[in-house]
């Protein structure tokens, strides 16, 4: 009975020279050297907003999964990257995202999707509304996309790192909660999110200068509903880290985030508790 790539799917389904003068020439009276002007200190708002604009960023995702089942360990890896153009623009208060895909790969051991399934999700386009600091408002995936591009397409629910509310100083932290149920190869899939997050100042961070920001989460995950016939239960949670940088102009440059979590499939009808435990790096980059 080997139900592993399909509980793997359920449970892991689930993005910148102080001036000196010159003494004037010839014999002069003797005074006081002017000391050297000091370099200027950089501009950087106090509040953080993202600005509108056009940029293309490459996607990667990679996850080290491991499931137990009948006395037996099996690991898996699977990954996924995508080349993407985002398009920000305010609207009605807020902003509007548009995420393009402009191509997809996905590989796995199993159940990876088919080739021209991969090629028809170039030119889909995922749509996002969400605050000037990123706060997500709502996400309509691509319309009659393919089930795996349905659930890439939810990986980009939080594309955007959220920005502090007020002050952006080093040492500022403020902390939120969501929740989010998706559909996830026919379970509905419920995960409830804490997230703390913390400014660590401005840093040049590939030529710009950038505020860095860092986000720590714990969350938990339920769900159920039917898979090749079998009802399933989810439970379980995890913890995730991230990185991010926004520069003083309000352009979105990169991030980079690690998860780890362990999910109990329940196979109700065999009375089979699966642990799924997995590893997930995650990371956005904006390109030339």
């Amino acid at each position: 009975m080997n139900r592993g790539p399909c509980l793997i799917a359920l449970a892991v389904g689930v993005a910148a020279c102080a001036a000196r003068s010159t003494p004037p020439a010839g014999p002069a009276p003797t005074r006081a050297t002017a000391a050297p002007a000091a370099a200027p200190t950089p501009t950087t708002p106090t509040m953080l907003r993202y600005s509108a604009g056009t940029g293309h960023y490459r996607f990667d995702s990679q996850s080290h999964v491991e499931q137990e089942a009948m006395g037996q360990t099996t690991a898996l890896d699977l990954t996924t990257a995508a080349l993407l153009t985002v398009a920000v623009a305010d609207t009605a208060g807020n902003l509007g995202v548009v995420v393009t895909i402009d191509s997809l790969g996905i590989t796995a051991p199993m159940g990876a999707p088919a080739p021209s399934e991969l090629a028809s999700a170039k030119g889909q386009t995922v749509r996002l509304v969400v605050s000037p600091q990123g706060q997500m408002i709502s996400l309509a995936p691509p319309e009659g996309a393919s089930a795996a591009v349905r659930q890439v397409a939810q990986g980009f629910r939080e594309f955007l790192p959220m920005l502090p509310p007020n002050s952006s100083a080093a040492g500022t932290t403020w902390s939120d909660t969501s929740s989010v149920t998706t559909p996830s190869q026919g379970i509905a899939v419920t995960v409830h999110m804490a997230r703390r997050h913390t400014v660590l100042g401005w840093e040049d961070h590939g030529g710009a200068r950038a505020l860095h920001l860092a986000t720590t989460t714990t969350y938990t995950l339920t769900g159920t509903g039917e898979a090749q016939g079998q009802t399933i239960e989810l439970a379980g949670g995890g913890q995730r880290t991230g990185d991010a940088f926004v520069t003083a102009a309000g352009v979105y440059v990169s991030s980079t985030v690690s998860d780890s979590s362990l999910v109990n499939a329940n196979v109700v009808s065999a009375g089979m508790v699966v642990p799924v435990r997995s590893k997930t790096r995650i990371t956005f980059m904006r390109l030339p």
